[in-house]
């Protein structure tokens, strides 16, 4: 067989898209590489191969290989652009985004992959721009159309996107992205369409991941034809495979809360440190998913000085970069850099939300899991605002087992059983941080905000150091902050009460949390106990 077919027989295993296509074309294509010289295309297609293997870091040094041997190769340099902006290394991926712009400014991979990039930065405008550059040069490219229809979601244009959509799936009913999409925007899903994607996962094709998001979209048309039995029979099997993929580990994750529990009870929180220079003034709003962070964000940046950047996760990274240290918070080089009045966390996050090119001097952060790091916050970003939310427990622990996370740290978020353990861990460590900190965070429950909206506006405000604006109770018509999370069509709603409660409907069918919470709330005080002393 000579090399054009070897090529040829490569590529299509890499378009059945599963894994153990992707096993197959790696040893086909390392075994070719023994017997030819080293060229930049082969070396790009192992790395695009490893990449879809699920081992980007390893796909780099191919792509670097490939750039080298053909510093005009276009394909290694989009590669590595988009590699690094899904790092959010923002730096090298403009480095490479730059590169192609020079040779090629009309490329299309580099279009959808620099439109990807806009959006990661909520550069919204440049990255529908991007696409509709894209669209003209291929107008049935099923990437374009559905980043485009992403696009129109996010800025509240829910038919152009729907329209969109159904384009996509007409010409590629195997791109299941697409499906999922139409699922969560269309509220009028017929029976014909339920079997269309039933007959696609029944597909023995298709690998795990693919057939978990497949089934999380017929649970959602079978809510929407109020079938609740199936909807929590697929919801279930979605989760099974989801939670079969990326299993928590509870143990690690108390040990975490427990560090930062022992570190912070001894801290003394008056003490004066160096005031660190902010780029921005920044108001993190935190809590579990699904508990109303959107909203308030949302009520937030459509304040004339604040800007909504979304879910940044920056600090998360900040913090695992500097001071986390087997499982734990690693106390010693916390104290060592106070020390030297260095701010790591701050340096690290300023540093990458400098690419945004932020008019406003102030910024909402909704990044829900940040509650983890409150007392880091208060002291790294001294002139910070920290807003908790809290739902009704069985409301958000049931609308967290109903949505897909694809964040590593959200590997809780497939089970009853997980998500209750980390809703324990969660009130073990915001009781301790509203205790330590006080009037240093703004509590704010949603039922009240959805109740008696203009008042815990208002309230919200204040403590934000922030004038009234009645543009805030009107949130819908916000068209500064655009919306890439599960929340997106509810978010750009006016407040509605059916939120409220909304497990309740679900009761009398097989709700798996309809038992197995019986959380008082408000939640009780947090006592220290003698092992988070010790820890």
């Amino acid at each position: 067989m000579n090399f054009e077919d070897q090529i040829k027989k490569i590529n299509e295993l890499v378009k059945k898209d599963n894994k153990a296509s992707y096993k197959l074309a790696l040893d086909k294509i390392i075994n070719l590489q023994k017997k030819i010289q080293p060229n930049s295309f082969v070396q790009n297609l192992t790395g695009l191969i490893i990449q879809r293997s699920g081992r980007i870091m390893d796909a780099i040094k191919y792509y670097e290989r490939a750039h080298f041997l053909d510093p005009k190769n276009i394909s290694p340099l989009n590669n590595l652009a988009y590699i690094y902006e899904k790092l959010k290394n923002w730096e090298l991926s403009k480095k490479y985004f730059d590169k192609v712009r020079n040779l090629d400014p009309n490329n299309l991979i580099y279009l959808i992959n620099i439109s990807n990039y806009y959006l990661a930065l909520n550069q919204h405008e440049n990255s529908t721009n991007s696409l509709l550059k894209a669209l003209k040069i291929d107008p049935n490219n099923r990437n374009v159309l559905y980043n485009l229809a992403r696009n129109y979601a996010n800025e509240g244009k829910f038919n152009e996107s729907i329209e969109l959509i159904e384009k996509v799936i007409k010409t590629h009913k195997n791109f299941f992205p697409a499906h999922i999409q139409y699922v969560n925007l269309n509220k009028n899903i017929g029976k014909d369409y339920l079997n269309s994607i039933l007959d696609i996962a029944n597909n023995n094709t298709i690998d795990e991941t693919q057939k978990a998001d497949l089934y999380l979209a017929i649970a959602n048309v079978y809510e929407k034809m109020k079938d609740y039995e199936n909807f929590f029979k697929f919801l279930k099997k979605a989760n099974l495979l989801y939670r079969e993929k990326n299993r928590f580990n509870k143990e690690k994750k108390l040990k975490l809360a427990s560090s930062l529990i022992s570190y912070f009870n001894e801290f003394d929180f008056t003490k004066k440190f160096q005031n660190y220079k902010e780029y921005k003034k920044v108001i993190f709003v935190c809590g579990l998913p699904r508990s109303g962070t959107t909203l308030i964000e949302q009520i937030l940046s459509s304040h004339s000085k604040v800007s909504g950047q979304g879910e940044l996760e920056y600090l998360s990274w900040g913090f695992k970069e500097s001071y986390l240290k087997d499982e734990k918070f690693d106390r010693n080089k916390f104290d060592l850099s106070l020390s030297k009045n260095q701010n790591l966390l701050a340096d690290i996050y300023f540093k990458k939300l400098k690419f945004h090119e932020i008019s406003e001097n102030i910024i909402a952060d909704k990044m829900p899991l940040n509650f983890l790091h409150i007392g880091l916050i208060h002291v790294c970003f001294p002139n910070a605002k920290i807003i908790l939310t809290n739902r009704n427990p069985k409301d958000v622990c049931f609308s967290i087992y109903r949505t897909s996370f694809t964040s590593d740290d959200m590997n809780w978020s497939f089970s009853e059983e997980d998500i209750l353990d980390y809703y324990e861990i969660y009130n073990k460590i915001t009781d301790f941080w509203k205790i330590k900190l006080k009037d240093k965070i703004y509590e704010i429950k949603y039922e009240d905000l959805i109740s008696d909206n203009e008042n815990e506006v208002k309230k919200m405000l204040d403590f934000c150091e922030l004038n009234f604006e009645k543009e805030c109770l009107d949130h819908s018509k916000n068209s500064k902050s655009k919306i890439d999370t599960a929340s997106l069509h509810q978010a750009r709603q006016p407040i509605y009460k059916t939120s409220i409660n909304n497990s309740k409907k679900y009761e009398k069918s097989i709700n798996p949390f309809s038992k197995k919470i019986n959380i008082k709330w408000p939640i009780r005080k947090y006592v220290i106990s003698k092992k988070d002393k010790t820890s």
